[in-house]
């Protein structure tokens, strides 16, 4: 139980200190972003008012900003399916150790422990089939 503790514990760290990284780096592109990108659009808003059609440049701070992004939430999905391919590394190896330990089930080691000891309290109070309430 304690290697499982340690392993979801070892994931919720790694998932924390991915998303607190890509947050400040949101921050820091949203930080560099805001003026090129208030720049273009103030300089798309008076094209449109002089009667000029408007669409999103295919380069330039806009875009340099999106794909900024983009690159920013690919690295922290890979860094999140990495924490939990370790996290699983970890459960399966737990597991694995304590079957080749016990010769039991997955269920056996990690699920009858706590049963047992639910059920341990239980017993004494099991109510009797014959009777019936009212």
């Amino acid at each position: 139980m304690l290697a499982l503790t340690q392993a979801n514990l070892r994931l919720a760290l790694k998932l924390a200190e991915t998303w607190r990284e890509s947050g400040q780096k949101i921050i820091e592109i949203g930080g560099r972003g805001a003026s090129e990108v208030a720049a273009e659009t103030r300089a798309a808003i008076s094209k449109r008012v002089e009667g000029g059609v408007v669409s999103l440049p295919g380069t330039g701070p806009m875009q340099d900003y999106l794909g900024e992004l983009e690159t920013l939430r690919v690295g922290t999905a890979e860094k999140v399916e990495e924490a939990v391919a370790d996290w699983r590394n970890s459960l399966s190896s737990t597991v694995s150790s304590s079957l080749d330990a016990t010769g039991a089930t997955p269920f056996d080691s990690l699920f009858k422990p706590w049963f047992t000891l639910l059920q341990g309290g239980a017993t004494a109070e099991k109510p009797d089939a014959t009777k019936r309430g009212k």
